[in-house]
């Protein structure tokens, strides 16, 4: 098993090691880390982060995307209010999206690295906040598999595909069913999951602590019966939000309620949702025993390097 860590190309995130390549090594030398799992791999430089310590790739996600897919341009001026604010966010049409991916895979490719990370996921501004979604966990699920299926046609790489559930309409809560039908219509072979525990939790707004939420994702585990094997990767973080969401659904929002969803006020709010937070029950053993997956990335936000030592120093005594 890979014991990896996440990061970005973002400057936020160099600066946690004061854009040191030197600081990034000793980092993961010092806390026994294989390497890393690169997100935003378009800003990639080898100066920064050498490519033998980037074992997977996070692919980038459009959180409100099917809208766009579809061509659904009245839904699309609801959230945007401005289609040159669209087409900034996502390009022309659907090709943008397509070329953006089978970039970021061809360069995870030279890199050399074992998988990518793809989230199975879609949901409006407006339904992060009062959970009145548009669309099924099936129809996000399909409309996954047809861009997927778009992505890989004639592309010339062997990286492993690793589909991560988030708690918005998708892979949400691991459904057999679901999970099978989505590995069923891709056609490409190299194909797995990453469960986020984290995102899994957050589909439980009656979780109180760290023992109920690592039970509730092994009784999911469990319940995916042959399909467990499917899972390659763990995103490895608590988040114990019910309160907070459950606050939010029932909070009486203006009518003309609005955020941008590249907005700081959107991004906090999915922050306080999904925590990032480590694992400090030894519980959690039980749970990566169960599953044994050969990537097992500690995917924690911290606003220092200093900070993230020790959220991951936790999470590993968590493991011992």
């Amino acid at each position: 098993m890979l014991n990896l860590m996440n990061l970005s190309t973002y400057t936020f995130d160099f600066q946690k090691f004061n854009n040191k390549p030197e600081n990034i090594l000793k980092f993961l030398d010092k806390n026994q880390l294989d390497g890393i799992e690169l997100s935003n791999p378009l800003g990639w430089k080898e100066e920064i982060i050498p490519k033998r310590n980037i074992k997977g790739v996070h692919l980038k996600q459009y959180p409100t995307w099917l809208d766009f897919w579809k061509g659904n341009q009245s839904a699309l001026l609801e959230q945007f209010k401005d289609m040159d604010l669209v087409k900034k966010y996502y390009g022309g049409d659907k090709k943008d999206i397509i070329d953006h991916y089978q970039k970021e895979i061809q360069l995870s490719t030279k890199l050399g690295v074992s998988y990518v990370v793809f989230h199975v996921s879609h949901v409006q501004i407006e339904h992060t906040f009062n959970y009145q979604f548009t669309y099924s966990d099936a129809e996000v699920i399909d409309a996954t598999a047809e861009i997927i299926n778009e992505i890989f046609r004639d592309l010339e790489t062997d990286v492993t595909l690793l589909f991560e559930n988030l708690w918005w309409p998708g892979l949400r809560k691991l459904d057999k069913h679901l999970v099978l039908r989505l590995l069923d219509q891709v056609d490409y072979e190299k194909k797995g999951l990453l469960l986020d525990t984290g995102h899994l939790m957050n589909t439980n707004t009656a979780l109180e602590n760290e023992e109920e939420g690592i039970e509730y994702i092994i009784n999911i585990v469990n319940n995916l019966g042959e399909l467990k094997s499917f899972i390659k990767g763990v995103h490895l973080h608590c988040s114990l939000s019910g309160k907070y969401v459950l606050e939010q659904i029932n909070k009486k929002h203006p009518e003309d309620f609005s955020f941008s969803p590249v907005s700081h006020e959107v991004f906090m709010h999915v922050f306080n949702i999904d925590n990032h937070k480590p694992f400090t029950s030894s519980k959690v053993k039980e749970l990566i025993q169960l599953i044994d997956p050969e990537y097992l990335v500690h995917e924690i936000i911290a606003s220092s390097s200093l900070e993230l030592e020790k959220y991951i120093q936790t999470q590993t005594n968590a493991l011992l």
